[in-house]
């Protein structure tokens, strides 16, 4: 067997490692519990199955340390055209995400162009999975795709259609964006609207009632699911109930831990229990959450404590934007980058347009690693939940060639479990 033929090999067997590490859990789609989320431990039903016995010379080898701390980053670039610097970051850099906005397309067609085009650079830099391309498009004032697309209102005025209207909306739309290129959708949003103050939420939210919001908030990744595109519940641990913009500067909430676990925790829970493919982690500081006043997207005690073994979500922990004036005013990208890492998220948005900047960004945690202050082995761990991720939900190649195609139809959602 030639070395490249081993190392599809052992990667395809990391992926399947991973995959079946996944609980059946992750993928059923449950009735949201109306009662406030306990702050518990770990349980013993929530602890992954030892992967499946392999003969010793046959077990995967871990990932290299470029491939490995790649597939943590999602790069970002300006313009419609692929730019020199954003061909480095994948090709060499070994990036596995790219996360767009409205200004990387103009229509439908040049839409799908680009996602085609990003996948044979993926396929070129000999990346373990189909690169990911993501963006937001929850509907209302956030939507980057105007054609080809069916639209959505605000989350304020598509909650007041029922779970089941929301299922529907949104599957519509999912299946326009798969067929456009795009794997993973960053919405629905989780956060309960509690602070009528609050400058970022405000109709992005389906209400501030956990009991009407969790149902919701699950239709919706059902949806999405069925529409055969991966979601993404946001913004973690909620910034309904702050009354700042993390895009502008740092907001933060006073509300206890006792408090959260009996509002915002609730609709997030009903997400993850749903099936959840990704939670966004955001830039707000509750000291009820974390008393040495760090950020929540920074905090361990916040990524891991809460979100990971608190709330048992196994799946992918992205972060929020580190382009957002609320951490650049208080972190470069590199120090912000290893921050993130380091909290327990697993993919890192480099929103920034200088390639040169998210290059040295992914320089630093590579040097945290070799240095023993960031663990090889988690890593390696968040390395293969991305992988995992792009491995279930992958592109439908015929929609990037011909737009005219019927679009796919698609089963329940436990069909890509």
């Amino acid at each position: 067997m030639g070395p490249r033929r081993r190392f599809l090999a052992h990667t395809v067997l990391i992926v399947a490692l991973v995959v079946a590490a996944i609980p059946a859990t992750l993928g059923s789609r449950t009735t949201p519990h109306p009662a406030p989320v306990a702050l518990r431990g770990p349980s013993p039903s929530a602890t992954p199955l030892p992967p499946p016995s392999v003969p010793v010379d046959e077990r995967p080898q871990p990932l290299s340390l470029d491939l490995a701390v790649g597939q943590m980053m999602a790069a970002s670039f300006g313009g419609p055209t692929i730019t020199d610097g954003l061909r480095h970051l994948i090709l060499d850099e070994k990036v596995g995400t790219v996360l767009l906005f409205g200004d990387n397309f103009t229509d439908a067609a040049s839409l799908a162009r680009l996602t085609a085009d990003l996948q044979a650079l993926g396929r070129q830099a000999g990346l373990p999975a189909p690169l990911l391309v993501t963006l937001d498009e929850e509907g209302g004032r956030v939507m980057r795709v105007t054609d080809g697309v069916a639209s959505l209102p605000s989350e304020q005025e598509l909650g007041g259609r029922g779970p089941q209207g929301v299922h529907d909306a949104v599957a519509a739309t999912a299946v326009g964006l798969h067929r456009l290129g795009v794997q993973l959708d960053l919405a629905p949003v989780a956060d309960l609207r509690t602070n009528p103050a609050d400058a970022v939420i405000g109709d992005r939210s389906f209400g501030g009632d956990p009991a009407v919001v969790g149902p919701l908030v699950a239709a919706a990744v059902g949806g999405l699911h069925d529409g055969g595109v991966a979601a993404t519940l946001k913004h973690f641990p909620g910034l309904g109930g702050a009354a700042g913009d993390p895009h502008a500067a740092m907001p933060s909430d006073g509300e206890s831990l006792n408090q959260w676990a009996a509002t915002q925790a609730r609709s997030f829970q009903a997400g993850i229990d749903a099936g959840a493919d990704a939670v966004m982690t955001t830039a707000v500081v509750v000291p009820g959450l974390d008393p040495t006043g760090t950020p929540a997207l920074f905090s361990r005690a916040v990524v891991t404590g809460l979100l990971r073994d608190r709330l048992h979500f196994q799946g992918v922990i992205v972060t929020d934007g580190l382009g957002m004036g609320g951490i650049t005013m208080l972190y470069s990208l590199p120090d912000a980058t290893v921050a993130a890492v380091r909290a327990g998220n697993d993919l890192v948005l480099l929103n920034s347009a200088d390639a040169a900047y998210q290059a040295s960004a992914i320089e630093t945690v590579k040097q945290q690693v070799r240095s023993g202050t960031i663990s090889s082995d988690q890593v390696q761990a968040s390395a293969a939940r991305v992988i995992a991720l792009r491995a279930r939900w992958p592109v439908w190649a015929p929609s990037l060639m011909d737009l005219s195609a019927a679009p796919p139809t698609f089963e329940l959602a436990a069909r890509r479990r």
